[in-house]
């Protein structure tokens, strides 16, 4: 078992071991508990707010609630993770949401679960989301050998795949037709499971964080660093796009499903579903993709990918929603790999969390405007040319950044010994 030995002003030592190691494994299974519940939900949430709701607008803007805490509470919470514990931080995050999720319970029941309730509850997951998201992104690199990052980014982000796109989509809409309140429920229980097994990690801090400039001085260091680098500016504005036109196609995909193909509930699962397998695919071959064809080659061949599936998406068939959903999924995933991976490698170990708060203000501050834009977009136009503008919205993205990756030499090299990651 990894163990870190922390003194003032020291950084994180990570003794190695020979594989991943227990902690890993407990990260492992908690991701897996908390992101069964979530993929429940993810399908029954849309279905419920279909229901509820009176237009595709307030369906979307429900969808985008979940994103817009990374606009308000990204800096500060990224900030914080630098400055306390990261497992406990992550802790709170998932017994916050475990109670978000009992009041909705409660709501639903009594048949208060309107739009304004809706809108809080989503708001309140995101909060949970943010907390737990820059202490994990931070706390991986301190249980892993920084060798085996983009493995154990690999297998976590497939295990989030299974758990959450796969299973949880495919449960949560089978669950959704038995009683509107049972994926909420074990939603809840998973968050509640996932605190237990996260109290299992060893304490995670960045000792090096100088406390005696305040929060504000940290948030502004995290910014500089992030922006200052040209390679992870390009990776933040490139995930900033991705992130919008893919959290716009999910906030109507279930419309497209129901309305264009003409399915019901188990049919938009099982869609949701084909998109995780092709995320799982990506995730087992990751590292074995990025040692035969290089880090740029799998960035952009992620991005066109994605761009491609988004036009197949247009198409409004059964044969091409299903094959780009798989496909879509798939390219997501290797960028997501590498991207991630890459960050973790290149930042210094104290930055860490204030770095991905940096990170997601841009990268996923633009999701409540592209849940909203595509909403407003599939008013006018309808769902299925919505679809191709948001593909070719990320091919074009694709072009432009090409020859910025391409010119970084450390893409084409190690990066833990060529990004100055200290560990």
């Amino acid at each position: 078992m990894p163990a870190g030995r922390r003194g003032p002003g020291d950084q994180v030592t990570i003794l190695a071991p020979s594989g991943l190691g227990a902690p890993y494994r407990y990260l492992l299974l908690s991701s897996a508990v908390s992101t069964l519940g979530d993929g429940l939900r993810f399908a029954a949430l849309p279905l419920l707010a279909a229901v509820l709701l009176d237009s595709p607008v307030q369906v979307a803007a429900v969808t985008a609630m979940t994103t817009v805490p990374w606009l308000l509470l990204g800096l500060p919470a990224g900030a914080w993770a630098d400055r306390v514990d990261r497992v406990r931080m992550m802790v709170v995050a998932d017994v916050l949401r475990a109670v978000t999720l009992v009041v909705a319970v409660l709501l639903l029941l009594t048949g208060a679960l309107g739009f304004v309730p809706l809108l809080v509850v989503a708001f309140l997951l995101g909060v949970g989301e943010v907390m737990f998201d820059c202490a994990s992104f931070a706390v991986l690199p301190a249980l892993v050998p920084a060798d085996r990052l983009e493995t154990a980014n690999g297998r976590l982000f497939t295990v989030q795949t299974v758990s959450r796109d796969l299973l949880g989509h495919l449960l949560g809409g089978l669950l959704y037709t038995v009683g509107r309140v049972l994926p909420l429920v074990v939603d809840a229980v998973s968050f509640v499971v996932s605190a237990a097994l996260l109290n299992r990690l060893p304490a995670t801090r960045a000792a090096t964080t100088d406390r005696r400039g305040g929060l504000w001085r940290d948030i502004v260091e995290g910014v500089r660093h992030l922006a200052g680098d040209r390679l992870l500016a390009t990776l933040t504005l490139t995930g900033g796009v991705i992130n919008a036109v893919y959290l716009g196609q999910v906030a109507i995909l279930v419309l497209l499903v129901r309305d264009v193909l003409g399915l019901g509930p188990t049919g938009y699962a099982m869609v949701l579903a084909v998109g995780a397998l092709g995320g799982v695919v990506g995730g087992l071959v990751a590292d074995r993709v990025v040692a035969a064809f290089g880090r740029t080659a799998v960035l952009l061949g992620g991005l066109a990918l994605m761009g491609v599936s988004g036009l197949g998406l247009a198409a409004g068939s059964v044969v091409t929603v299903v094959g780009g959903y798989a496909a879509m999924g798939f390219g997501l995933m290797l960028w997501n790999v590498v991207a991630v991976s890459l960050r973790q490698s290149l930042v210094p170990v104290h930055l860490l969390g204030r770095t991905i708060g940096a990170y997601r203000l841009v990268a996923w501050g633009t999701m409540p405007a592209g849940a909203v834009a595509f909403g407003a977009l599939a008013d006018a136009w309808g769902t299925a040319v919505t679809f191709g503008v948001g593909g070719g919205c990320v091919l074009l993205v694709a072009v432009v950044v090409a020859p910025l990756l391409a010119g970084d030499r450390r893409l084409r090299k190690d990066p833990v010994t060529g990004g100055g990651r200290h560990v």
